[in-house]
């Protein structure tokens, strides 16, 4: 395996250490995302690695938490079909490693290193992948050179391309051409992507529809099985002034009824903040064994904590959509067996939001004031709900079996 080496590639290595550096010192102090400062860039710039397997090994990499979900489907259909292959997780962001790493261990996830050559070297060196797959959409430079050199091929899963990417990719030919040309396969999510890769290039051999098969992890609990409980999940501090209203209108209306809210960034909302919105009785915990769910609302400040809690509800809120932020993932609720409902703000969320809304299986709700309302049709175990949750079933059937044959496929691409 060849490194790489040359001016234009150290110029680039010291190029992404400059930016990175100015990122996660400066910048990140300002972002509504959760990539950390110095302490998470320290990490990135020197990450612990899993070791060589002596087995067949596909590395899958997931951005974030949205993105992880993929992974961990595809990761246990490839386990499930080829027991031998080592299958590892990596993620970009805090908390898409604390996702992969609570699916994977510590043994078989680790965070992606920095796109510099030397970095990309040693990854390739150290984790000997004989096949890299990427969740959604994600293109570095170095990483893709590496994979080349070490003869891995790429496959990317699940794969999205905005309007914005697209626009982005085409004024960079020749950024497109070293990496997203060169996948081996991509499976797009829906037809308008495909035909934005085919767009930009990529031939169609090369070309696969899988629908979204993020939508293989939707459940059906047993009718009765969970408390009268709704969990506002991935809650924006600018959301605070539309959701309070909603939590003390669902108080008087529903004494009864058990209101978590979980913050998208734990620790970043104070206390005061919290009291303004919801109330001076409003309980702040890191986890919710032991506490008395009845009455006032929970706030339950920790990171990795929501998909169990959705786990538990009848009814999930997903937040990041009453404010402009572009909405995270809808379908989390489902794939935990919750009722879905969210706000308009999905731009970051079109395909699965159009999706949803086919299947009837998620609500989109035109503000947070349709929220008591909609969520005291959904908390009870009624003919709604019902058909919803069956609706979720019947597409996650489809997603698995789409799921199935993109491992066989992938199983094979590994060589």
């Amino acid at each position: 395996m060849r490194a790489l080496t040359g001016w234009k590639w150290r110029a680039y290595g010291a190029l992404v250490l400059a930016l990175s550096a100015l990122h996660y010192a400066v910048l990140s102090r300002f972002s509504s995302g959760d990539e950390g400062g110095l302490a998470w860039f320290r990490r990135r710039l020197n990450p612990v690695l899993p070791p060589p397997s002596g087995a067949k090994r596909i590395w899958i990499h997931a951005v974030s938490a949205g993105e992880a979900k993929v992974a961990e489907l595809l990761g246990g259909a490839i386990q499930q079909q080829a027991p031998g292959v080592s299958v590892v997780l990596s993620a970009t962001t805090y908390s898409g490693f604390e996702r992969v790493r609570k699916v994977a261990g510590d043994a078989a996830s680790f965070i992606m290193p920095l796109d510099t050559p030397r970095a990309q070297t040693r990854l390739f060196a150290e984790v000997k992948p004989h096949l890299m797959v990427l969740v959604e959409s994600e293109y570095w430079p170095a990483q893709f050179a590496m994979a080349e050199a070490a003869g891995v091929p790429v496959a990317v899963v699940n794969a999205t391309m905005s309007e914005r990417s697209f626009g982005r990719h085409s004024r960079n030919p020749r950024v497109a051409r070293r990496t997203l040309l060169t996948a081996r396969r991509i499976y797009a999510q829906d037809e308008v992507a495909k035909g934005r890769y085919a767009a930009l290039g990529v031939a169609p051999d090369r070309l696969a529809l899988s629908g979204n098969i993020k939508l293989a992890g939707l459940r059906v609990p047993e009718p009765g099985e969970r408390p009268a409980r709704v969990v506002f999940g991935n809650v924006h501090r600018v959301e605070l002034a539309a959701l309070g209203p909603v939590v003390q209108a669902l108080r008087g209306l529903r004494p009864d009824l058990e209101i978590l809210l979980v913050p998208r960034y734990p620790a970043r909302i104070a206390r005061p903040e919290l009291l303004t919105a919801f109330g001076d009785d409003v309980r702040v915990v890191e986890g919710i064994d032991g506490v008395d769910l009845a009455g006032a609302p929970v706030w339950v400040d920790r990171m990795g904590v929501l998909a169990g809690l959705y786990g538990t509800a009848r009814v999930g809120v997903v937040c990041g959509t009453f404010g402009p932020i572009g909405g995270h993932d809808l379908s989390e609720p489902l794939q935990q067996g919750a009722a879905s409902l969210y706000g308009p703000h999905t731009e970051r969320q079109r395909a699965l939001d159009d999706l949803l809304g086919a299947i009837g299986a998620g609500e989109k709700l035109t503000d947070a004031a349709a929220l008591p309302a909609a969520i005291l049709r959904l908390v009870d175990d009624g003919p709604e709900r019902s058909t919803r949750l069956l609706a979720a079933a019947t597409a996650a059937d489809t997603a698995r079996l789409r799921l199935h044959d993109i491992a066989t496929e992938l199983v094979d691409m590994a060589g």
